[in-house]
């Protein structure tokens, strides 16, 4: 909610809350001669139970219904109204509502001031009547039953329009989960009020001890069951977040995947996952942001945490929680968003070393609890595994598609390349080309340098090649001095120019090495290429064909022509 719509909430209930709590004490005037004991007792106990609510699928419900039905009836409108207001403050009080949504305040209590004065009117309007009990439950039945059905869709009513109109929430929906849960509460807890409210005209004070106390119980056996719950559910969820991300063997896709599953899993405004394991500080490799996603972070970036609570986590290799912003202010040097409340962090360890850091963050009061942090550990170690057998697969892939002197593909994986585009030419008939280059003389570079500085030269040009070709093709090593080079959608013309440019950019520009042959010292030495181009399809209709012609190109119209030339393949 923004700074303006706050405000005017607030006017709102200035303008309003103060009359109609008058207007109630005017027109149903409360009885409290010798009962004072009885209705703070009563307040007592409504004050307890909204401490211990119940969250069910994202829903808050404390069961303050049947105590209040039975101040209504025992002592009227008035009394009701001024009790449910306070047990609402306790509520929101208790919950540590921040300064951003103290908007809370004034718009549960209209509400509930609301709800309080419809549903009692509607009682009186039916005839029902408040007081000691008659002992003739029938006259009270009816709007007994008025009261409860208008407590119920009049707060459904008022909390659909602050969700369309005010917190501006699309799909809402009136029968919703939340009106269900709400209708399940009222029906259980109303006849617990019903029966406390003629206890206590035949018992007096008493009653509230023999009926509140279980109530309590029942309520805290309730919160917790469904605290268990909640965490088996995290739990279970927890287990297949880890089958999927195991099953992942891209370090990208798994972090992706990770952080989509575990910001729905969790109420998140911010989370980072930090790189610790190669590095002198923790460094973001991936990040989220309530309104824009996933974020990538790119190797050379600033957003590092230098200290912080994350660093903490680091270097002591323990979680850390903390529930609201006051705990951690000091911490950190304002890395985290200044919007930020409840943050949680977890280490994720691989052989008992920290590689990693989980951060989540939200802006929202003790929202996150100490079973989120074994939910969230847990879910760290399986992200520490997949991303250890995805960095292991990758490294194999390398190896296996890789020269281990230049780093360029090795042949195989270039004829697997070459293979996939010729299956894809019929779907994609662009022109392809192979430019098949070879070193002249090479040899006698071995011979009076050593092989260890020729191993330079051929590290060196297959850098160049990289360079000169950028993004307009792939390079591989074919073998030894040989160099094998694939153009994307390049006519045979454009190729035999980038070959020409190729051949230029290694004649023109020398070649440093040391001379391990005689002193070791560092020197130049310029060498040349001789090259075969071959486009196809109509140069070479099959992998092995292109590549032959290119290889006859090459020998015979580059090589036996004198070298440091560019020649094409002639049917």
């Amino acid at each position: 909610m923004t700074a303006i719509m706050n405000r005017y909430v607030w006017i709102v209930w200035l303008l309003f809350w103060p009359p109609l709590i008058f207007a109630t004490f005017y027109f149903f005037p409360p009885d409290l001669t010798n009962n004072l004991a009885d209705v703070f007792a009563l307040f007592g106990l409504l004050a307890v139970v909204a401490m211990m609510p119940i969250n069910v699928k994202g829903t808050d419900l404390f069961f303050i219904q049947g105590i209040s039905l039975a101040v209504f009836l025992r002592y009227g409108l008035f009394v009701e109204t001024i009790l449910t207001q306070l047990a609402i403050l306790v509520f929101l009080l208790n919950l540590r509502v921040t300064k951003h949504d103290s908007h809370r305040y004034p718009v549960n209590m209209l509400m509930f001031l609301i709800v309080s004065l419809t549903s009692g009117g509607l009682f009186y309007l039916m005839g029902g009547s408040t007081g000691e009990f008659s002992g003739n439950a029938v006259t009270q039945l009816l709007p007994s039953m008025v009261y409860v059905f208008s407590l119920i869709f009049v707060n459904q009513i008022l909390l659909h329009f602050l969700r369309i109109y005010i917190y501006k929430e699309k799909n809402t929906k009136f029968f919703g989960k939340d009106m269900l849960w709400e209708a399940i509460s009222t029906a259980v807890t109303l006849p617990v009020g019903f029966l406390l409210y003629m206890l206590h005209t035949y018992l007096g004070t008493i009653a509230i001890f023999f009926v509140g106390v279980p109530f309590i119980l029942a309520s805290l056996m309730l919160r917790l069951y469904y605290s268990s719950r909640k965490v088996n559910d995290l739990l279970q969820k927890t287990s297949e977040i880890g089958q999927q991300i195991t099953q992942s063997l891209d370090t990208d896709e798994i972090l992706h995947l990770f952080l989509n599953e575990v910001t729905d899993m969790f109420v998140v405004h911010d989370a980072y996952i930090m790189d610790a394991e190669h590095v002198k500080k923790l460094t973001v490799i991936k990040s989220f942001k309530q309104g824009r996603g996933v974020i990538a972070c790119p190797k050379e970036n600033d957003f590092a945490f230098e200290e912080g609570i994350s660093s903490r986590v680091w270097r002591s290799g323990r979680s850390r929680l903390y529930t609201k912003r006051s705990q951690w202010r000091n911490l950190t040097k304002g890395v985290l968003p200044k919007s930020a409340n409840s943050v949680i962090s977890v280490p994720m360890k691989r052989n008992k070393n920290v590689v990693g850091i989980i951060t989540l963050t939200t802006n929202k009061v003790r929202s996150y609890e100490k079973h989120h942090i074994l939910v969230l550990q847990i879910l760290a170690n399986y992200l520490a595994v997949a991303i250890e057998n995805a960095k292991n697969y990758e490294e194999t892939k390398r190896r296996s598609e890789r020269c281990p002197l230049t780093s360029l593909y090795n042949f195989r994986f270039f004829g697997e390349l070459l293979d996939e585009k010729y299956k894809r030419f019929d779907e994609r008939p662009d022109p392809f080309s192979i430019i098949l280059l070879d070193l002249d003389h090479f040899k006698k570079v071995n011979d009076t340098f050593g092989h260890h500085s020729g191993n330079e030269v051929l590290i060196g040009l297959a850098n160049r090649l990289v360079e000169e070709v950028g993004d307009r093709g792939t390079v591989a090593r074919f073998g030894g001095e040989e160099f094998i080079l694939l153009l994307e959608n390049h006519s045979h013309e454009q190729s035999l120019q980038v070959a020409e440019d190729l051949r230029c950019a290694i004649a023109d520009r020398p070649f440093e090495i040391f001379n391990d042959l005689e002193n070791g010292n560092r020197q130049v030495i310029y060498i040349t290429a001789s090259i075969g181009v071959a486009t196809a399809p109509d140069q070479g209709e099959d992998t092995q064909t292109l590549i032959r012609n290119a290889d006859r190109a090459m020998y015979t119209g580059a090589k036996q022509r004198g070298r440091n030339r560019v020649a094409s393949y002639v049917g």
